[in-house]
């Protein structure tokens, strides 16, 4: 081509904008693109805060996406189709949620370019609008398993954009201020609970099991709350059944940045939280180790969600070693005690070192140039 590409990013789902940010800044990087960028809800209040010029993306009674897609989704794909013709992308790159359907979607479902899907989760697929991606970008070999046998949608493990960015993080000195800003020193318990949808079934039973042995332990640690920043409505009933229990709380579901407080955290608890992922790599990247993620999948109900949600009952991760996993509301406390150990941060630390790291930008560019080529070349040929 003797034009740059333009590559159209999209993006609706907070956990996909550690992902977008990353390449988007590796795109505009190399003079063979040309970006444009659109988002809704709190994807787009990210994405703006860093300065980027974004497209706002709404339906016209200004619903950023439908909750239910089996309703009339005109207005949605009419609303993505004015994108489409307004920017001329030559491809489209979007962003994945599980819940509803929305401009990520709705791009894939009218673009006639060539279209493609970075996934923050294995497996994760939303055919709400029953049109794949052409290709979806994936953490790992694993995730393209799971994305073909679940979807039969092509795949191509990239690595993970968002945490390439960790490369030459200070986590010894992000930890210290953290600790420090909030009161607690280096022999201070610190156990961070990281929420999901408070309706998932389950998740509230795993939140007051945490509570239940944190309060039976000695010295007895601080909980740091973190809501799921689309449900931060929740933080303040967390907070007081903390308190009500007899534990100090520190409620951090205000700060945009979950990557600080992840390193801050001696334990890190969730159901299966993405940010665990985070924390992971996290600890891939620090010269030390930094703490322990506890998957709180305690209760019959959250695993089955999780396995209908995601296809597995646990992180691929956990299988290398990275983490622990409550299986039942007995099993939290001692497995919390565990992870608050230096062993524990120790063994978890060199697991740590097992994922995937590479340079995944690059890979993802080079993956849409050539696919971008492939076209240009193919209409070429058939005008001859």
């Amino acid at each position: 081509m003797s034009r740059p590409i333009t590559v159209l990013f999209s993006a609706r789902d907070p956990g996909a904008v550690g992902h977008a940010l990353a390449l988007i800044d590796a795109f505009q990087q190399d003079r063979r693109f040309e970006v444009s960028v659109t988002a809704s809800g709190v994807a787009l209040r990210m994405l703006q805060d860093t300065g980027l010029i974004v497209r706002p993306f709404s339906l016209p009674d200004g619903r950023e996406y439908l909750a239910d897609p089996k309703g009339d989704t005109t207005p949605l794909l009419a609303a993505a189709r004015q994108v489409l013709d307004e920017v001329r992308p030559d491809a489209v790159i979007t962003a994945l949620s599980s819940f509803g359907v929305g401009v990520d979607e709705a791009l894939l479902a009218t673009a006639e370019e060539p279209t493609f899907a970075m996934q923050d989760f294995w497996g994760d697929v939303n055919l709400g609008l029953k049109v794949p991606a052409g290709l979806y970008m994936t953490l790992d070999e694993e995730a393209v398993r799971l994305t073909m046998e679940r979807w039969s949608a092509r795949a191509l493990a990239v690595g993970s954009p968002k945490h390439s960015r960790y490369v030459g993080l200070d986590t010894a000195a992000v930890r210290r201020d953290v600790r420090a800003s909030i009161g607690v020193n280096d022999l201070d318990p610190l156990v961070g609970f990281f929420g999901q949808p408070p309706d998932i079934p389950g998740h509230e039973a795993a939140f007051r099991g945490l509570l239940g042995a944190m309060t039976r332990l000695v010295p007895q640690p601080r909980l740091l709350l973190r809501e799921h920043p689309k449900f931060i409505q929740h933080a303040e009933r967390h907070v007081a059944l903390a308190e009500q229990a007899g534990l100090t709380v520190i409620d951090v579901t205000a700060e945009s940045s979950v990557e600080r407080w992840l390193v801050g955290c001696d334990a890190v608890a969730t159901p299966y939280s993405a940010c665990a992922l985070d924390h992971a790599y996290l600890s891939a990247f620090s010269p030390e180790p930094i703490g322990v993620a506890l998957y709180l999948l305690c209760n019959p109900e959250i695993r089955a969600f999780m396995r209908d949600a995601c296809g597995f009952d646990r992180f691929p991760t956990v299988k290398k070693g990275i983490g622990l996993v409550a299986e039942s509301p007995g099993a939290i406390l001692p497995l919390l005690q565990d992870a608050l150990t230096p062993e524990s941060r120790a063994a978890y630390f060199q697991a740590s070192k097992r994922l995937r790291v590479g340079d995944p930008c690059r890979t993802v560019m080079e993956t849409v140039a050539t696919s971008i080529m492939a076209t240009v070349q193919a209409g070429e040929g058939g005008a001859c």
